[in-house]
C-alpha cells in the first residue's frame, strides 16, 4: 500500500497496481463490446414493431381523453353554476390523483399481475370517459361537481394503473432498446396532449359535449383487448432489481433545484386549462377555433423539443437553458394577459396567439434538460448507471411533474376568478423570473464551487512505479464522496 500526505497531517492509502495483464480478460471485453454492438443494431421484430404501434396508439388516445376538454368544459360547468377556480380543481384533481397512485401501482404490480394491471387500466380509462360524456346531462349543481371529481379520479387511477404497467411491458418486450422506445412513447404523449384541446373543440362543435368523449372512450375500450395478446407471457421484467432511494435523491441539492424548475414550469403549462377559455370568451370564439388556440401552443412545443433535446446533448452546462426557458416564459406571460405592468398594450386575438406560440418555445427550452439535470446530478453523486436508477429517477419525475399539474390548475382558476386573467398570468411570471433567479444564482455558485475543486485535484501530482521491466504512472483525482469526505481515486 502507498500513500499521499495531505498537508503532512492526513494519509489516504491508495492501493497499488499489478503489472500482470490478463489476456483472456481483454478477449472478453472485446467480446462484450461486439455483443453489445450488435445489440444496438439489432432490428426489431414482426412483434415488437406491432406492440409498439399499439402501446403508441394507447398512450396518444389516453392522453387526448385527459386534455379533451380544455376548451368547453369550463364553459359548461359555469352554466351549471360551478366557480372558475373548483373548475380549475376539477382538471388539477386528474394529476393530484396520479400523483399519489403511481407509487401505489408500482408496489402492487406483482400481486396484482401486469396483464390484468394494464388491460384494467386502459378498461377504467375508456369506460370514464365514456360517462364523462353524459355530465351535461345533470342539472343539479351538487350532483354535476360530485361526479364530475369522482368521474375524472377513476379515470386518472386507471390511466395511472396502465401507464406503471407499461414501464414493465417496454422493458419485457423491447430488452434491448427500452430507453429508445420510452422515449419514443413519450412523443405520443405529447402528441395526445396537443391534438386533444383541438379535436375535442371540433367534435364539441360537431356533436355537442357528450361526442368528443364518446369518441375517445369507444375507441380506447376497442384498443384494450387487442393489447392482451402483446403483452409478455413471462414477467421477467426486473422488479427485484435494486432501485435508488427517492429519500436519498432529494437530498442532492441540484437535483432538488432542478425539481423546482420542473414544478414552476409543469404550473406554467397547466394553469392555462381552466384560465385561457374563460379569457378567451370576450372573443366570440368557438369552441373549436379556442381547441385550435390549445393546439398552437402544443405544437410549438413539439416543433422546438427536439432543437433543444439536441442541443441539451451537445452542452456541458445545460443549466442554462433550463433558467433562460424560465426567464424567457416569464416576458412572455407578460404578453399574454396583457399584464396590468404593461398597460399600453391592448389586448387583441394576435397578441394571445403571438405569446402562446413563444410560451410553447420557452417551456420546450426550460423543460427538455430536466431529466438529463436529474440522472447527472444523482450519478455524481455515486447512484449506479443502471436501470433501477432510471426507473426511480423517472418515477421522481413523474410525480414532480404531477405536482405541478395539481398546483398549476388549482392556484391558475383562485386567482382568476378573484382578479381576472391578467393578473394571474402576471403571477405566474412572477414565479418564473423567481425560479429563474434561484437557478442562475445556485448553479453559478455550483459552478465556482467545481472551478475550486479542480484547482486542488491539480495539486495532486502523478506518481510513477517501476515493478520489473515495466513502467506503471498512477494518477490520482481528488473527489468528494457520499459522506462529503475526501477521497483520492486513481484515474
Amino acid at each position: 500500500m502507498g500513500t499521499i500526505k495531505m498537508n503532512k497531517t492526513r494519509s489516504i492509502p491508495i492501493t497499488t497496481i499489478s503489472e500482470t495483464i490478463d489476456n483472456k480478460s481483454d478477449h472478453t471485453e472485446e467480446n462484450q463490446d461486439k455483443n453489445n454492438k450488435r445489440k444496438k443494431h439489432k432490428k426489431f421484430t414482426c412483434k415488437q414493431k406491432i406492440a409498439l404501434v399499439m402501446l403508441a396508439i394507447v398512450d396518444f388516445m389516453s392522453f387526448c381523453s385527459m386534455s379533451i376538454m380544455a376548451p368547453f368544459y369550463p364553459q359548461e360547468a359555469a352554466t351549471k353554476g360551478m366557480s372558475e377556480s373548483l373548475a380549475g380543481f376539477v382538471f388539477g384533481f386528474y394529476a393530484l390523483v396520479v400523483f399519489l397512485s403511481s407509487p401505489v401501482f408500482g408496489k402492487t404490480l406483482p400481486k396484482i399481475g401486469l396483464k390484468c394491471l394494464f388491460t384494467g387500466g386502459v378498461l377504467i380509462s375508456g369506460l370514464c370517459s365514456l360517462v364523462f360524456g353524459t355530465l351535461h346531462l345533470i342539472e343539479d349543481y351538487f350532483l354535476f361537481t360530485t361526479f364530475s371529481f369522482i368521474i375524472r379520479g377513476l379515470g386518472a387511477l386507471g390511466s395511472s394503473a396502465y401507464s406503471t404497467a407499461s414501464y414493465v411491458i417496454i422493458v419485457n418486450i423491447f430488452p434491448d432498446h427500452a430507453g429508445a422506445v420510452r422515449g419514443l412513447l413519450e412523443t405520443f404523449v405529447g402528441l395526445g396532449m396537443s391534438v386533444g384541446p383541438a379535436l375535442g373543440g371540433l367534435l364539441f362543435a360537431i356533436g355537442g359535449f357528450g361526442l368528443p368523449f364518446y369518441v375517445i372512450g369507444l375507441v380506447i375500450i376497442l384498443i384494450a383487448p387487442l393489447n392482451v395478446y402483446l403483452l409478455p407471457s413471462s414477467e421477467r421484467c426486473a422488479l427485484e432489481t435494486k432501485t435508488g432511494s427517492f429519500t436519498k435523491l432529494m437530498k442532492i441539492p441540484s437535483l432538488v433545484v432542478t425539481c423546482c424548475i420542473i414544478v414552476v414550469i409543469a404550473m406554467t403549462w397547466s394553469f392555462l386549462d381552466p384560465t385561457l377559455e374563460p379569457h378567451l370568451r370576450k372573443f366570440k370564439l368557438s369552441p373549436g377555433n379556442i381547441g385550435l388556440i390549445f393546439l398552437l401552443l402544443s405544437a410549438m412545443y413539439g416543433i422546438f423539443s427536439p432543437a433543444w433535446g439536441w442541443l441539451t446533448d451537445r452542452m456541458n452546462n445545460y443549466w442554462c437553458l433550463m433558467t433562460s426557458g424560465l426567464f424567457f416564459s416569464s416576458v412572455t406571460l407578460l404578453l399574454l394577459g396583457p399584464s396590468p405592468v404593461l398597460s399600453f398594450l391592448e389586448d387583441s386575438i394576435w397578441l394571445n396567439i403571438v405569446a402562446l406560440s413563444l410560451l410553447g418555445v420557452s417551456v420546450a427550452m426550460a423543460l427538455m434538460p430536466t431529466y438529463q439535470a436529474i440522472l447527472d446530478s444523482a450519478l455524481e453523486e455515486g447512484f449506479e448507471d443502471n436501470l433501477g436508477t432510471h426507473s426511480v429517477i423517472a418515477g421522481l419525475w413523474s410525480c414532480v411533474y404531477s405536482l405541478g399539474e395539481v398546483l398549476g390548475p388549482v392556484i391558475g382558476g383562485a386567482v382568476l376568478q378573484n382578479f381576472g386573467f391578467p393578473v394571474t398570468s402576471t403571477v405566474f411570471s412572477l414565479l418564473n423570473l423567481v425560479m429563474a433567479v434561484v437557478g442562475t444564482f445556485y448553479f453559478f455558485l455550483r459552478k465556482r464551487k467545481n472551478s475550486s475543486s479542480n484547482i486542488l485535484t491539480d495539486q495532486v501530482p502523478a506518481q510513477a512505479f517501476k515493478q520489473r521491466k515495466s513502467e506503471i504512472v498512477i494518477v490520482t483525482r481528488i473527489d468528494r464522496a457520499e459522506n462529503g469526505k475526501w477521497m483520492a481515486k486513481l484515474m
